[in-house]
């Protein structure tokens, strides 16, 4: 399964799916975020059972391995060129260095020589079901040491509780009628795009979409039908901006739609876009058309704007003027100076 680099890479192996499998560690929204109990408790089992000081939960990114959990180790991450996991990931079978002073591919490295001085190290892949290698549960000690047949099976069944509480945690995020994102990942995806592009200043531009009458919809052709709507509007938005933008389903009947590098009346032209296209199609039920609307909100970045929440909620501000406008409009709240203030939806919270 490994493929070397060519020369200009980085000095680590990389595995020949590494395109899609960055993809599928991207699609669960799980770098960086804040340390999880479920995850801890499967590294400290590692740790107590293996009897090894040091239990990690690996995620190897683009250039970085992460520590999604880790025990006995302050570092919250390492390059990738230096990875154990990064080796590990390039196999379909758990690896083990049992002396790493004794082993040409990392007796010289600094993790090695240095803090924490690694001798000993098993990494029990995470794989997803269609068989990408995210990372590894691994265990550490400055010792050497032998894995016996019952610790690589107990370490295997550890990781593949990882990967269960991994899939459990994506799904739990992800909207079961449109895969899309729910309002608590968009808002956390949201964030982290809001603190990438202010060191960049880049245009962000936020639009938020709601569907006219939603409620009154469902209540007359039913739950079925409604649901058949919600997936035409996620088609038309993945058709129309791409799969640049990042969607979410962030209220029953809203949709949100983060746009990088687009300045603020480009953001408006695909608004429109999406808004006068639904119009004109409608909406088609046992080969009857009816009308079907949206509403639109947009907002761009300022240099006021301390978070993501303030980028939202000037969207929804707009989102509500073009509502109590009479439906059917895309509102900009650059444009009025009534709205210069966000004004809020009562008892809507921003998660």
């Amino acid at each position: 399964m490994p493929a070397l680099p060519p020369a200009e890479s980085p000095a680590y192996p990389v595995p020949e799916d590494e395109v899609a499998r960055q993809q599928a560690l991207d699609d669960l929204h799980i770098l960086d975020v804040d340390p999880d109990d479920d995850f801890d408790r499967l590294t400290r089992l590692a740790s107590q059972m293996l009897g090894v000081p040091i239990a990690l939960i690996s995620l190897v990114d683009h250039d970085r391995q992460w520590f999604l959990s880790r025990v006995g180790l302050d570092a919250t991450q390492t390059n990738r060129d230096v990875a154990f996991c990064a080796h590990a990931i390039c196999s379909d079978e758990l690896m083990v260095v049992e002396d790493a002073l004794h082993d040409d591919r990392f007796k010289d490295n600094p993790l090695v020589s240095g803090d924490p001085h690694i001798r000993f190290y098993a990494g029990a892949l995470l794989q997803t079901r269609e068989g990408h290698n995210l990372g590894t549960l691994c265990v550490i000690s400055p010792e050497p040491r032998r894995l016996s047949g019952s610790e690589h099976q107990l370490l295997a069944d550890l990781a593949g509780l990882v990967i269960q509480h991994l899939e459990a945690r994506r799904n739990s995020y992800l909207c079961p009628i449109t895969a899309l994102q729910n309002r608590r990942p968009f808002f956390e995806a949201g964030l982290r795009e809001f603190l990438r592009v202010s060191q960049k200043t880049e245009p962000l531009t936020l639009l938020l979409f709601g569907i006219d009458d939603f409620p009154a919809m469902n209540e007359r052709f039913g739950n079925r039908q409604g649901e058949r709507v919600l997936r035409e509007v996620t088609e038309t938005l993945r058709s129309v901006l791409g799969e640049s933008a990042l969607l979410g389903r962030v209220a029953g009947d809203e949709f949100g739609a983060l746009l990088t590098g687009l300045e603020r009346q480009e953001a408006m032209g695909l608004a429109e876009r999406i808004r006068s296209g639904i119009a004109l199609n409608g909406w088609v039920v046992d080969g009857a058309r009816h009308p079907l609307t949206l509403s639109c909100g947009v907002a761009s970045l300022i240099p006021d704007d301390r978070g993501f929440i303030d980028l939202f909620r000037r969207a929804d501000s707009a989102l509500n003027q073009a509502r109590l406008s009479g439906r059917a409009q895309t509102d900009d709240i650059k444009r009025r100076s009534s709205l210069s203030e966000p004004r809020h939806k009562p008892g809507k919270g921003p998660l």
